[in-house]
């Protein structure tokens, strides 16, 4: 008797994986939302687009939470760290895919080894170097065999790092730590993972129903997910739509549920009748200089010029969108402590603020030391064409022109068009801005860590490498952004960057949409929490 009702329970329950994957009927709830361009959901994908779709339909071992701290939830049960932070073990709950199929720990050795050992191309491999041999396998200097992540068994997959990685949890909530199904990857092809949705297999809350590129997707609830029950919203539907003055037209129609949007549109926004909210989206805008150029490679003009710079101006009356002067590179919000941020147990790193007086001498001593004159300086500024960078842009330019007396050229291209010009180092300065993927400095200070062999344009200081390095292998938490502390002002006393402001967004939400969680960390917009009145 007993086993004819355990088949009849297991024929129920193959039944209800069938309604699931066919998209079963929920509470109705639905949200319509826009992003600028076409996401991808290839292993490696990261970017602002793919950070809120890769949020619905992928989950890693852990994941973020509401109010700046790691949630319950996550593929992981629980985790564990050895006494140094070099050895991190995770224990999987009963998870599946969307097709009802278990979530392993081979799935996340199977996608992290994928990205380093050529099966799939990657983006940014330094993303996964805190993985023991990671580099060397990306290198050609260890095997695959040698990387720190194994599979214990089907509920246990233990990770080793190349040094103290106090913050691990933290980093693995970006999409390059996630796992994927091995099997659906060889089934569809590892070329072909993610490019449309027959491709691709979900294991988050949501899956993909219907994918019309460059103009919209819908995703749908995920029976399947281990936490589907706690999920409010049946459907989502994110249209593609590059202009931003088309988005928010949308959503003044009532056509969209939330919408971000800059300083000239905050009118129209409160004229409506909606909030305007601003979040801080946990990114720096600064200039990076090309240390191989002509005066630029001189250090005290590098520090003229961004001490040229009135930043409280800047952002009060060029960008207008609630943003801060930058008084260091590692934006406000980003985790230090248990209890205070990075900013809050550093403090101001940037020496060379705001000071006229001062920048000009130091711009003498400068030119003095090339044996040149100021008539003889001709910068290059490149930038992109979205309107805040080009209008910041050109107020730089002004500001150098008229005290310094120097020729400033800004370079304004399309978006494309500008990282080939950013990747080959075309410019003198170019305008930049870095967020967040995971909630620690590192995030921001690794890209400088370099060795002697680095490109000459780029940045290279052994005493900046000191000090990082004194703070990754330090595991004590606060002496630890002491050390990351320490390299950002040797960093910025070099001004090899010359930071600008700390970046906030402003974004209206439908009278409907409750619960949406903005966060200075990848994904900035997320629907988890989310429900609709």
């Amino acid at each position: 008797m007993k086993r004819i009702i355990s088949l009849i329970l297991t024929a129920a329950l193959l039944l209800s994986v069938f309604v699931v994957s066919a998209g079963a009927e929920g509470s109705g709830k639905s949200i319509t939302v826009a992003i600028p361009s076409d996401p991808s959901f290839t292993v490696d994908a990261i970017g602002d687009s793919n950070g809120l779709t890769i949020n619905l339909v992928r989950e890693g071992l852990t994941r973020q939470g509401q109010g700046g701290v790691l949630s319950p939830n996550g593929v992981a049960e629980s985790y564990e760290h050895n006494e140094d932070y070099t050895q991190w073990t995770f224990h999987l709950r009963d998870a599946a895919y969307q097709d009802g199929t278990p979530v392993t720990a081979d799935d996340f050795v199977f996608a992290i080894a994928a990205q380093l050992d050529g099966t799939v191309e990657v983006s940014y491999p330094d993303f996964l170097y805190e993985i023991k041999n990671a580099r060397g396998v990306v290198r050609g200097t260890a095997s695959v065999e040698e990387l720190g992540v194994r599979a214990i068994n089907d509920k246990t997959v233990v990770f080793e790092t190349e040094y103290p990685v106090t913050y691990f949890p933290q980093l693995i909530t970006h999409p390059m730590h996630f796992g994927y199904s091995r099997a659906n990857a060889e089934q569809v092809g590892y070329a072909n993972i993610g490019l449309e949705p027959e491709y691709f297999i979900s294991n988050g809350p949501y899956y993909i129903d219907e994918w019309v590129h460059d103009d919209k997707l819908v995703f749908k609830k995920n029976a399947n997910y281990w936490n589907a029950e706690n999920i409010a919203i049946d459907e989502i539907t994110v249209l593609i739509i590059p202009d931003e003055s088309t988005r928010v037209n949308l959503f003044l129609n009532g056509e969209l549920d939330l919408v971000d949007f800059d300083a000239s549109r905050l009118s129209a926004i409160t004229a409506a009748g909606f909030e305007a909210q601003t979040f801080n989206n946990g990114r720096t805008t600064y200039l990076s200089a090309n240390l191989e150029h002509d005066v630029v490679k001189n250090q005290k003009i590098r520090q003229a010029l961004s001490s040229a710079i009135d930043r409280e101006l800047l952002v009060a009356g060029v960008v207008k969108n609630g943003s801060t002067p930058a008084d260091g590179f590692v934006p406000v919000g980003l985790a230090g402590d248990d209890t205070r941020s990075f900013r809050e147990i550093v403090g101001p790193t940037l020496s060379y603020s705001y000071d006229e007086a001062k920048a000009k001498a130091l711009f003498e001593e400068g030119l003095a030391e090339e044996g040149i004159q100021a008539s003889d300086i001709n910068l290059v500024l490149l930038t992109s064409n979205a309107t805040e960078n080009a209008t910041v842009s050109a107020a730089i330019q002004q500001i150098w022109e008229e005290t310094f007396g120097i020729t400033v050229t800004v370079d304004v291209l399309e978006s494309a068009s500008y990282r080939t010009k950013r990747t080959n180092y075309e410019y003198d300065f170019v305008f930049n801005s870095w967020g967040a993927d995971w909630n620690d400095a590192t995030n921001f200070l690794s890209g400088y860590e370099q060795t002697e062999d680095h490109n000459p344009a780029a940045y290279y200081s052994e005493a900046f490498n000191e000090a990082y390095l004194r703070g990754v292998y330090n595991t004590d938490v606060v002496a630890r952004v002491s050390d990351l502390g320490e390299a950002e002002a040797i960093l910025l006393e070099d001004a090899a960057i010359i930071p600008l402001y700390y970046t906030s967004q402003y974004y209206a939400t439908s009278s409907r949409l409750t619960g949406t969680e903005r966060r200075a960390v990848i994904p900035y917009e997320d629907f988890y929490f989310a429900d609709v009145k």
